[in-house]
């Protein structure tokens, strides 16, 4: 399947532009002599000049995949604030985006003192155990209680009152149960947080809508780092338990409550350790400490922003390269 369009910027600019782009984040592509060839999990971007603008054609797979990849395009288009008025050639006007699904609370109990773990049941779950760890959940302002997005004559998705009145905020898929339909996520509680409070009010039989998956995949390579916060807790349980026997490494995992930690399984010989808040050591002193092997390696790191950037840092001056690195901003102080 394929969709495109046509961007009203100077192709030669453009296309450096995107090339800029792609070796900053060390992604796969060709230089062809009209343009560039990106290859990307979800598909491919051609890139080419036409008639004085810039054309954009994305394949994929299936429809699940090619609107996640435009998505992907378009959301960096909107950062640089180019060619806002869009038009892509697919359309499925009127209907709701192929990535929002509806489910049913079927449980929400306290699971640590710091944590909560959700429980959904619906029909279209299964891709949530694939092509990406996160997803969002959806919450309408009080005003569009009940509407939903839908696909626009742009074919870009249209949402009711605008994106900014809604709360859209990013969890991990902690596990699916393919057998039950189901699928756990796990909510960090603190005080003042909407996704807190909600979890305080949920019971079973309760509507929930989500929106994925999305976000980064699994690392891989033979010797894995992972350093996370309490937020990135649940993404760290989700790539142990996901690696493979031969994979070795640490995950450094930071806690608020000591009760936190729990047993993360891993068939991996991957070692875990934890810390504690107020203990005298950070996921920083961590990581100028760890040993980091030559070749086959690869270092994950989740955290407030201002530690995640100060993290890239050392990671940079440590010889690490960006394909060997994720880091990632999960909240800012």
């Amino acid at each position: 399947m394929k969709t495109t369009t046509l961007i009203e910027v100077h192709s030669d600019l453009g296309l450096q532009m995107i090339k800029a782009r792609v070796v900053e984040r060390s992604l796969p592509f060709v230089e062809k002599s009209d343009g560039l060839i990106i290859h990307l999990p979800l598909g491919q971007i051609h890139a080419c000049g036409e008639n004085g603008g810039l054309r954009l054609t994305l394949h994929a797979s299936d429809h699940m995949k090619l609107h996640l990849l435009q998505e992907a395009v378009d959301h960096r288009l909107d950062e640089a604030a180019v060619a806002l008025d869009r038009r892509w050639s697919l359309t499925k006007l009127g209907l709701v985006p192929p990535n929002l699904t509806f489910a049913i609370v079927e449980s929400c109990e306290r699971v640590r003192p710091s944590y909560y773990r959700v429980r959904l049941s619906g029909a279209s779950l299964e891709r949530f155990s694939r092509d990406g760890l996160h997803f969002r959940l959806l919450f309408p302002s009080e005003n569009h209680i009940g509407q939903w997005p839908v696909i626009s004559e742009s074919g870009r998705v249209e949402w009711p009152g605008g994106i900014s009145e809604w709360h859209r905020p990013v969890y991990t898929t902690r596990s699916v149960n393919l057998e039950k339909g189901t699928l756990d996520f796990d909510v960090f509680a603190h005080e003042g947080g909407r996704v807190t409070e909600w979890c305080k009010t949920l019971h079973p039989g309760m509507d929930a809508a989500i929106m994925g998956p999305g976000g980064e995949w699994l690392p891989d390579a033979r010797w894995i780092a992972l350093f996370g916060d309490e937020t990135a807790l649940p993404a760290i349980a989700r790539i142990l338990e996901s690696l493979p026997e031969e994979t070795s490494g640490v995950a450094t995992i930071l806690i608020s409550d000591a009760g936190d930690v729990q047993h993360l399984n891993t068939t991996s010989s991957v070692a875990v350790r934890w810390l504690v808040r107020g203990d005298g050591i950070s996921l920083l002193d961590a990581l100028k400490k760890l040993r980091i092997p030559d070749v086959d390696r690869f270092v994950w790191i989740a955290s407030e922003r201002s530690e995640v950037n100060e993290a890239r840092n050392i990671l940079v001056a440590r010889g690490i390269q960006r394909a060997e690195m994720r880091v990632a901003s999960y909240w800012s102080r």
